[in-house]
């Protein structure tokens, strides 16, 4: 390919309105002089963003050390895969005509066949989408697609189209146009047989699929006849398209994921216009079971989560599964959507109950690898060998992932089983041969080396606060008050709480042992603050019991409900650290 002049380089970089670029993802505030904002490369409470003047060209944070360009932030927050297609875009977005340097005769003509394939594939979209409106024959077509809920606006931003029957309607009218059969291949439009060329869609709603630029690379189509074998066909894999590395609807999601935080994948073409629908605009599609590591390495560029948001069915359950595999080494959060079971975006976004029951479940995404653990002890049956099976998986599962914070959730979640940590550590031991997991050294050893069992950290939780409500009885005794039995997992816990609550002296004899233990460590004292963090962790487990409770039961409001108030308290829980 030809290089671009340095001069041109230089020109797009006097050019480039680097505050209009960084606008479009941070709330900017001018003050002393500087444009300040909240770092999109960190979460943080206090601004520390800022543009450095007099020119405004180039960004810096005080509280990570990000800095930048118009180029740089093209390349890490606008999806941009290179310095060169930085450039690019950004001379188109401003008004910079390009100039190239000398280039041999062949990159010249590769240069110009590449860009009149970009242009048939444009206008094979544009005629696609003028089809679906003005075509008799895509009445069908049009009935089916307002039937899903989707307006004729949103069909026409994803340039949603129709491809007529017949076979030529397209490669006919392109050769006209003075395209050539052999581009109409190339460009994945059509087969030429016995030096005719036969259109590669026919009958079909088309949806056009970009690059991360808006430019068309191929399409998908769907067919409503039911005698169909393929009911979705893709263009054919090639130079230009690679479905493996390309994602539905990215060139609209770009901005307003980057502006959220977050990415949000779904399955399908009409799952993307659903979300949207919902008001979850930074949505795209990965077009198959599960996300590749070229499409995750696309979205990292984006933003640094990414929101599963695949059907709710254990076909959606092992996509998500599979989509831990491909991350291994993208630098990218994994986080999934809960759907009410049996659902999809596409189709709970037909009624307007459903678009805002998807809009809180994309809110309230939960991390995905403590998701998959809360999904396997959902299924998990009554009898020993049931339970025996169910730690295997899970095993399995958290045995190959480093140490991180969503890892130690996981485990702790395994105690939903019955199973406490220490137990469940040594189990994923058998299971790996070797290695440990992601809880403290200290904590391991302890329950290595006594012979009784250490409490599991729920247990562990639990007498802290009661510890705490003892040392601290004007504070602790109203909340023990306000607290449910289901609070607490231990039944000798549960009567400690009504004890203490009491302002009780003496304890039955049995309950000497724990007396003893938590007046012990209420000796050590506490702050406020500190039994506000114990009821709060408390309460927090005590919901997502409760969150596993409902789901097992199917009884999706509940489970949402619970969902939002764990939400509530992890906010609480960060505001106090």
């Amino acid at each position: 390919m030809p290089r671009i002049a340095d001069s041109s380089i230089d020109e797009v970089r006097r050019n480039a309105d680097l505050v209009e670029l960084v606008r479009g993802q941070v709330q900017l505030a001018r003050r002393g002089g500087r444009w300040w904002g909240r770092c999109p490369f960190h979460d943080e409470r206090t601004p520390s963003f800022c543009l450095i003047p007099p020119e405004n060209r180039t960004y810096y944070c005080y509280g990570c050390g990000a800095t930048g360009d118009s180029f740089t932030w093209m390349q890490e927050r606008e999806g941009a895969g290179s310095f060169m297609e930085a450039v690019e875009q950004l001379a188109e977005r401003f008004g910079v005509d390009l100039q190239f340097e000398q280039s041999s005769p062949q990159d010249e003509a590769r240069r110009r066949e590449n860009e009149r394939l970009r242009e048939l594939l444009d206008r094979a979209c544009a005629f696609y989408a003028a089809m679906l409106w003005k075509s008799d024959e895509a009445a069908e077509a049009r009935e089916y697609l307002g039937g899903r809920g989707f307006p004729e606006d949103l069909l026409r931003t994803f340039r949603v189209g129709w491809a007529p029957r017949g076979g030529t309607a397209l490669a006919g009218r392109a050769i006209q146009q003075g395209f050539s059969r052999d581009q109409l291949a190339q460009a994945g439009l059509a087969r030429v047989r016995g030096g005719t060329a036969q259109d590669f869609f026919t009958g079909r709603i088309t949806f056009p699929i970009t690059d991360a630029r808006g430019r068309v690379q191929g399409f998908g189509a769907r067919t409503l006849d039911p005698h169909e074998r393929a009911k979705y066909v893709n263009s054919p894999e090639g130079e230009r398209f690679r479905k493996r590395e390309m994602l539905f609807g990215l060139d609209l999601a770009r901005q307003p994921a980057a502006k959220a935080g977050f990415t949000v994948v779904s399955e399908g073409y009409t799952d993307v216009m659903g979300l949207h629908l919902a008001g979850v605009q930074g949505a795209v599609a990965c077009m198959g079971t599960a996300l590749t590591t070229a499409q995750l390495r696309l979205l990292a560029r984006v933003a640094p989560e990414v929101r599963l948001c695949f059907d709710a069915d254990r076909a959606g359950e092992e996509a998500a599964r599979r989509t831990i595999e491909a991350a291994h080494e993208v630098p990218v959060r994994l986080a999934v959507v809960g759907l009410p079971p049996g659902s999809d975006p596409g189709e709970l976004a037909a009624e307007r109950s459903g678009r805002e029951i998807l809009a809180a479940a994309v809110a309230m995404a939960d991390p995905l690898l403590p998701w998959l653990v809360d999904r396997r002890v959902a299924r998990v049956g009554e009898g020993p060998s049931d339970q025996d099976r169910a730690l295997s998986d899970l095993g399995e599962l958290l045995s190959g992932f480093p140490e991180s914070a969503d890892k130690d959730e996981a485990i702790r979640r395994v105690t939903a089983l019955g199973v406490s940590p220490v137990l469940f550590d040594r189990f994923m031991r058998r299971v790996q041969g070797s290695g440990t997991t992601g809880r403290p050294r200290r904590e391991r050893e302890q329950g290595e080396d006594h012979g009784s069992e250490p409490p599991s950290l729920d247990e562990a939780r639990e007498r802290r606060l009661l510890a705490l409500a003892i040392a601290m009885p004007t504070a602790g005794k109203p909340m023990l008050e306000g607290m449910r039995d289901d609070h607490l997992r231990s039944p000798e816990h549960r009567r400690a709480r009504a004890l203490i609550a009491a302002g009780a002296e003496g304890w039955p004899p049995e309950m000497a042992p724990l007396e003893a233990a938590l007046r012990a460590e209420a000796a050590d004292g506490g702050t406020e603050e500190e039994l506000k963090d114990a009821y709060l962790r408390v309460e927090k487990r005590a919901l997502e019991r409760g969150m596993l409770a409902a789901r097992s039961s199917g009884d999706e409001a509940e489970f949402l409900r619970m969902q939002a108030m764990v939400k509530r308290v992890e906010a609480a829980l960060r505001s106090s650290a």
